[in-house]
């Protein structure tokens, strides 16, 4: 007799632990698909916000809501019911700032709750500014290899092209044209990509 009342108050607790164990579980589980869903949501939301802005006749904030709301929805579990609370929402400034609490069943059918508010702040990417490189012009070569005056010298920005100079004055030479500090002929309808130098060449 003791034995039967032995092993049925643990079946009893047993069954008791299961359900606890799956109602700590089904919350934490259904809070991470909340939390997962709810960052998802705002963020893309936000970013595509910002970047395209609605023409659709709505304002900007409640149409961004509504995208959110609607991606929330489509991504959560059909037996969840979900209630959003807006704290901020502001398009120009590129913040949303939301609640989302979810309601649904444990397996062994009581009611059970979650939620999981966030705050998400636009990060603005500034236009990345060109490189820009100087290219200098010397009258000849041993002013470029002994760091003599230097003729001419502009600044360009990354990928621009240049166009060379007015011809220095020779004494009692004809200019050749520009070489390179490989002794190359110059090519001036080549985009600038790093820092030059180049010297008169004379005949």
């Amino acid at each position: 007799m003791k034995n039967m009342i032995l092993m049925l108050v643990s079946g009893v607790m047993g069954v008791l632990t299961l359900a606890i164990v799956m109602t700590i579980f089904g919350n934490v589980n259904r809070r991470a698909e909340l939390q997962s869903n709810l960052s998802a949501a705002m963020e893309m939301t936000l970013e595509r916000r910002m970047e395209e802005p609605s023409a659709d006749g709505i304002s900007p904030d409640m149409s961004a809501l509504a995208e959110c709301i609607q991606y929330m929805a489509a991504t959560m579990d059909a037996d969840t019911g979900m209630m959003v609370k807006v704290y901020l929402s502001d398009m120009e400034k590129g913040v949303l700032s939301m609640k989302a609490i979810a309601d649904y069943r444990h397996p062994n059918g009581s009611a059970g709750s979650a939620e999981w508010d966030r705050t998400v702040i636009y990060n603005r990417k500034e236009p990345e500014k060109p490189e820009q490189y100087e290219v200098s012009f010397y009258r000849n070569k041993t002013d470029m290899l002994g760091e003599g005056i230097c003729y001419k010298s502009i600044v360009v920005r990354e990928g621009d092209r240049i166009h060379p100079p007015a011809e220095p004055a020779g004494a009692g030479a004809d200019f050749a044209g520009w070489r390179d500090i490989n002794d190359y002929m110059a090519d001036f309808s080549c985009p600038v990509e790093q820092k030059l130098t180049y010297y008169a060449d004379w005949e």
